[in-house]
């Protein structure tokens, strides 16, 4: 017995002896190093631009590639585009802080690069475009509500300088469009410098191009979608391995992803800038700005003893309180009073002892009657001033809203036009970009009248804003060389007369700043003269038992 637990003691110090031995072994063993983090693989970053350029989305943009841009792990980023541009202010945030990010940037144009969207494009090394897309649009959209820099400011507002309250005079407003334009078109040459294979003055039309005309024309680089790019990037920058996620995984924020609103109304993004441009596909803009429908008060009989135009307001007429400003100014100074008619039964009393007519942009066809009334006037000795915008007369509303329609078709089947054999085609641009003179912008038409044309005395040089032209045989015409849609490039006829029949393609060109540019002012004052020269008129009978004297404002 005492055997055995002497073997067992022995036994049990052995074991424990043994297990010491392991756990000092164990200690002085070195340890194995711990195991290194693996590197995180390079990211290439997708960032959808598919939304108007405005605030607050261009704002979160922003702020989601600044924190990107301090990011070792971003490899580089890929711009999904679908746009058709913005506000100049949001487009060219954007922009720039692509500029300012030191990564590689490709674009990728899945539909639509127009406008604000193909400017923040060229902010890339390359650009790609779905076979499908549409690119360009280089060019400013500007609204700008001339009228508000026509009438003195109220007295009850005090402003310690002459622009405080308009900000700036209008003609700088308008060479700031140009301004701007240009601005967008040196980022297009900067970006792709190199690589335009065209004339650039191409961008001086604003137009769109398909995906394979604008590889041709240097405006992208290559048709292919997001897939390519990725591919192409992580080639060019040796990549391996990489992971390719969207910028809000990315950057941890609510960055804009798909799905954004495409289109925009004009009082939104009014609301969104301080300066109404912007660098925006027109076909995205909601047009819903309301107009005022109020109507003149009808006066008492008016007194026959004074000499009277009349003014055909009986048409849904529209007609620029600038413009009659200064017509009234002009008939003023030639001892008459302008007088309008709301209706067609009153334009036809008034015009029994009037001495001219003036119509101006109208939107309603004349009646039967009423066209009638005017023939028989002007066969009596009154003379009639026609004047039309085409671009004006393009606006219609409905329920108080105002659309703009691609042209107005009014002027070719004007009944009153029509029987003094003139058809209205459309407006006449001379298609040239303005550089840094609003002048030389598109919209504005120089003419150099020849001809012995009483009208034309001591005119040499008109500018006209998109002055309409007319399709007639008339004796005395004005011609403009010009562009028209549809059309092509020719010389059109933007004023013209048949006996006691006027027609002038324009109105805005006579109104406040206009009015001022060439000989302008001088046409004017030669119409008026016309419309108020003595001559023998053939009085009616009944006078005239209502009317309603014209007061701007």
């Amino acid at each position: 017995m005492a055997d055995r637990n002497l073997a067992v003691g022995v036994a049990l110090a052995l074991a424990l002896g043994v297990a010491a031995l392991l756990i000092v072994l164990t200690q002085c063993m070195p340890k194995p190093a711990a195991e290194a983090p693996q590197p995180q693989k390079p990211k290439i970053v997708l960032v959808p631009v598919d939304f108007v350029l405005q605030s607050p989305q261009v704002g979160q943009l922003v702020s989601a590639l600044t924190k990107l841009a301090q990011r070792n792990d971003v490899a580089g980023l890929v711009l999904v585009i679908n746009s058709p541009g913005g506000t100049v202010s949001d487009t060219e945030a954007l922009y720039t802080a692509l500029r300012g990010i030191n990564k590689t940037k490709y674009a990728v144009v899945t539909g639509l690069a127009a406008s604000g969207a193909y400017y923040v494009a060229v902010a890339a090394e390359r650009i790609y475009a779905t076979p499908s897309s549409w690119v360009g649009s280089v060019g400013v959209i500007a609204v700008l509500w001339p009228e508000e820099y026509l009438y003195d400011i109220p007295d009850y507002i005090y402003t310690t300088g002459p622009l405080k309250y308009y900000g700036r005079d209008l003609t700088d407003y308008y060479n700031d469009i140009e301004r701007v334009r240009l601005n967008f078109v040196e980022a297009v040459l900067r970006g792709r410098a190199g690589r335009i294979k065209t004339d650039p003055a191409v961008f001086e039309t604003a137009a769109v191009f398909t995906a394979d005309q604008a590889r041709e024309m240097g405006l992208i680089d290559k048709i292919g979608g997001v897939f390519d790019a990725v591919d192409d990037m992580a080639k060019e920058l040796g990549l391996k391995q990489y992971s390719v996620v969207y910028i809000g995984e990315a950057a941890n924020a609510s960055a804009r992803q798909s799905g954004a609103a495409w289109r925009v109304s004009l009082s939104q993004l009014l609301n969104s800038t301080p300066f109404p441009m912007f660098y925006l596909y027109p076909a995205a803009l909601q047009l819903d700005v309301r107009t005022d429908g109020r109507r003149n008060a009808t006066l008492p009989t008016y007194p026959t003893d004074r000499p009277y135009v009349v003014l055909d307001m009986a048409h849904g007429n529209m007609v620029p309180r600038s413009f009659v400003e200064v017509l009234r100014a002009e008939l003023a100074a030639r001892g008459r009073v302008l007088v309008a008619a709301s209706s067609e039964n009153q334009l036809t009393t008034l015009l029994g002892n009037a001495t001219a007519l003036v119509v101006v942009n109208p939107t309603a066809p004349f009646s039967r009657d009423a066209v009638a009334a005017v023939v028989n006037a002007t066969a009596r000795g009154v003379r009639v001033a026609y004047f039309y915008d085409m671009r004006a007369s393009a606006i219609v509303t409905i329920s108080g809203v105002s659309y703009v329609a691609p042209y107005s078709a009014f002027a070719a089947f004007d009944p009153l036009l029509m029987y003094f054999n003139m058809s209205g085609l459309r407006a006449v641009y001379n298609f040239t970009a303005g550089g840094d003179n609003y002048l030389r912008n598109w919209q504005f038409v120089a003419v150099e009248p020849r001809g012995n044309w009483s009208l034309l005395r001591g005119v040499t040089r008109l500018v006209l804003f998109s002055p309409s032209a007319v399709a007639t045989n008339a004796p005395h015409r004005l011609t403009a060389r010009g562009y028209v849609f549809g059309y092509g490039e020719g010389n059109y006829t933007v004023a013209t007369q048949t006996g006691n029949f006027l027609f002038i393609g324009s109105v805005r060109s006579f109104t406040p700043y206009f009015i001022t540019q060439g000989d302008n002012w001088q046409f004017l004052r030669n119409v008026v003269n016309w419309l108020t020269e003595p001559r023998e008129i053939k009085k009616l009978a009944k006078p005239p038992t209502s009317g309603v004297i014209y007061v701007s404002g």
